[in-house]
This record gives C-alpha cells, structure tokens and sequence, in this order.
C-alpha cells in the first residue's frame, strides 16, 4: 500500500520548497544591492556624485542611499530629508497640471495658444500640446545666469513673446524653458491662481509631498550646491527666474510619491497618463541597455537630477545630486545597467601616470590655499596623480607645461608658473570659461 503524506507534511514540504527557491533570489538581490552602494560611494569618492538615490519597484521601496555632505564646510551630512533644487524635472509637474486641466475640460491640449498670448509670432499655429513636447519652434533660451534680481512670472512670460526666436511649429523639437514659461501662464489664466498655489494646492499637498514647495526655501534641509566637488560654491538663480520650468524643491521620497501618484491615475487617468508617455509630454523616451524608460532630468545651480520611470514593470528610479560634476547620463546607464545585472560603464578609474615621461607631474604636487581658505592637496597615490578636497579625491592628467585636466570632470585647469618652472598656483575654470577658483601653493 502506497504511503501518502498527511497534510501537515505536504505543507511542511511546499514551505521548505518556496524557500529553497526563493534562496537564489535573496543572494542576487542582497549582491545587487551592494554593488550598487558600492558603485555610489565610489562615485562620491572621486566627486562624481553627492546626493540621494531611491530605486522602487510599484509600491516597494527597494534601495535607498545617501551620500556626501549637505555643507561640505560644516561637514552637515546629506539625509533622505535633504532638498535638493530639482531644476527640469519641475516641468512634469507643470505637464501633468496643463494635462488635469485638459481632462476636466477646462482647456483643450489641441487648441492654438493665441486665445492666451493674442500677440505671440505663430500663435495661431503652436498649440498647448506642441508646448508640452518642445516642438512649438522656440530656441535660444536666455540663461538663467543673466538675472540679476528676483523675477516675477509676467516678466518672465512677456520676455518670452518679445524675445523668444521661432522656427515654424512642429518641424523640429527643441527643448526650451520658453515653453513652459506659456505652460505656467496658461494654468494662472485657466485656473485664476498663481501657478505656484494650483501647483501646491492641487499637487504637492493633496499628494502628501510635504517636503516639496516652489520657492527658494531657507530650511537647514536644504542642500548647498558645488560647482567643482566642493570647491566652488554654485551659483544660485534669483528667486522665481527657474518658475514652472525649474523652480521645485524637492526630495527623493517626495519624488517616489510623484512617480508612483502619475503611474496609478491619482492626478491623471490612465489613458491620459499613456498619450502623456506616447507624446512626450514632460517626459523623455529613451532606450537604455534594449529596454524602453521615460526620463526627465534637471539641471540648476550645481544641483543634478532625473527621474526615471519604466510604467510596464513598476519601477522608479530617482536621484539627486548637489554636485555640478555628476554626469546624470552616464549616472543613469550605470545603476540601470546594476539593476540588469551587468558591470557599471562609467565608474571613475583614475589614470596610470608615469612620472619619467613628465618632468611637470613631480613639481606639481604639494599643498595649496584659495582665498577663502579652502586646502587643496595634490598627491600621487596608487599610480595616479589626485588632487584631495574636502572630503573628494579627484584624478588629474596633465596635458603640458601649463594645462591640467580632471579626469570626467569638465571644468579647465590651469597652471601658472614661477620663472624656473616650479608650479605657483592652479587657477580652476568653468567649462563655459568663467573663473572659478585660485589656489596658490603653501610651504
């Protein structure tokens, strides 16, 4: 007679089954995630990344880390409650608020924009919709670097029709904050409030995204931006100048709570949310590694970010940096490249130098001073030249006599010189050329 297990055993079995199989997946997902805290304390290392980074699948959470100093001066390190300045990505906002609009029949997405801007060139050709994917002609944005003083959103609007060079709508795409600056107006004329409260009242708050707000805020959670790994304070846009094209400040978390609200059809439905992704409407679509993303990155005052969503699995990735030197692009191939299992592409390998070949590389090591006060130490460790800042280990090359380059960093270095060659200073410059820094050598 044939021996059939009770019901307790079979049960007993299945559970030890399940577990037995779920160990492979536990190992691979513990590994993942300690490559991936690897690769960002790396990256932080050598002044490529100071900042937040959440990663979530769905409603999970499933790795979050924080990395380098919030005041690098004041050694205030950054937590899962520091704001970041979230630049661009402040335009999916203002997309999916035009989009909430258009869907409870308040505006139509199709309709030309001269019913809001009668003396704009091409208003009765642009439409709300060719605003929303950058292909309404505009280009030339001014910089943001060229206010002086605090901007009011009219300005900012008026400028914008009077000076805003156009190309005929729908030829080309071309991102401009000119478009979104018309975004912002039309919402403050459809809805007859100030686009940042429809943005807080009818967004942030119901949301719960209790740390975000639209105005430059003086909280101590906010972060301080960097233009050279700590060395350089960033410069700061006046208040108002970035509005519905770069003004929130926000944090990772907050930005989760965004991500995962858009995906399930808690500020728009979701055949909205689908031509908002098929349209590129305050979202980019990108193939990274054969798989299908929708991005928005920022950029503003030293502070780097994106937002990354993949609405057919759940998954949302968001990080925050307040480091100029992080490279979002290659920031984002290499955690989605973790998360698929493959080696990081973009991971800081510092320079083999070979002092025999360059007399320069030896004099140019010793310690330096800027006028504020800063130390800067330039060593040679482990077969590569470094200059040590703060807490950063930054990989230097010398090009010749006079020129240095940070390796992935795009700021230009200069060496000035004393009479018998030996090194007096290195003098850091901006990739657009501006001045940034001057450090002269101390015995």
């Amino acid at each position: 007679m044939a021996y059939l297990p009770s019901p307790f055993c079979t049960a007993l079995i299945l559970v030890a089954a399940s577990w037995l199989l779920a160990l492979p997946t536990q190992a691979s997902e513990s590994h993942t995630h300690q490559v991936l805290a690897d690769y960002i304390e790396h990256q932080n290392k050598y002044g490529r990344f100071g900042g937040n980074i959440l990663i979530a699948y769905q409603d999970n959470i499933v790795f979050e880390q924080s990395t380098g100093y919030a005041d690098i001066k004041l050694k205030r390190p950054i937590t899962q409650q520091t704001l970041f300045k979230a630049g661009a990505i402040t335009k999916q906002l203002t997309a999916a608020a035009i989009l909430r609009l258009h869907e409870q029949n308040k505006l139509d997405i199709h309709q030309p924009i001269k019913a809001f801007y009668p003396t704009l060139k091409h208003g009765d050709t642009i439409t709300v919709a060719m605003l929303l994917n950058h292909t309404a002609g505009f280009y030339r944005d001014p910089s943001w670097r060229e206010y002086e003083s605090r901007c009011e959103s009219s300005k900012l609007i008026e400028n914008t029709i009077d000076r805003a060079s156009t190309y005929p709508p729908s030829k080309l795409f071309n991102e401009s904050n000119a478009n979104y600056h018309l975004l912002g107006g039309i919402i403050e004329q459809v809805t007859g409030q100030p686009y940042n409260s429809f943005i807080n009242d009818e967004l942030l708050r119901p949301l719960g995204m209790s740390g975000s707000s639209l105005k430059l805020t003086l909280s101590f959670q906010l972060a301080k931006s960097y233009e050279l790994s700590g060395l350089v304070d960033a410069h700061i846009t006046p208040s108002g100048c970035a509005w519905a094209a770069g003004e929130l400040i926000t944090t990772v978390r907050d930005l989760y709570i965004w991500s995962r609200a858009l995906q399930t059809g808690k500020i728009i439905s979701h055949e909205l949310y689908q031509t908002m992704l098929k349209e590129q409407y305050g979202v980019f679509h990108e193939e990274i590694g054969g798989q299908s993303y929708y991005i928005h990155r920022g950029n503003i005052d030293g502070f780097k970010g994106f937002i990354i969503q993949q609405p057919t699995s759940g998954l949302s990735i968001i990080a925050l940096s307040n480091l100029n030197n992080t490279n979002i692009d290659f920031l984002a191939v290499d955690l989605i490249s973790i998360l698929n299992h493959k080696a990081p592409i973009h991971k800081v390998i510092p320079p083999k130098t070979n002092f025999a070949d360059w007399q320069y590389d030896v004099d140019v090591i010793g310690n330096y001073l800027d006028t504020s006060g800063v130390p800067l130490q330039v060593v040679y460790q482990n077969g590569a030249l470094v200059a040590k800042v703060n807490q950063f280990d930054i990989p230097l090359k010398i090009k010749n006599n006079h020129t240095l380059f940070a390796i992935g960093v795009d700021n230009k270095i200069r060496i000035s010189r004393n009479a018998n060659e030996t090194t007096r200073e290195i003098i850091f410059f901006s990739k657009d050329g501006r001045y940034l820094s001057r450090f002269s050598r101390i015995k």
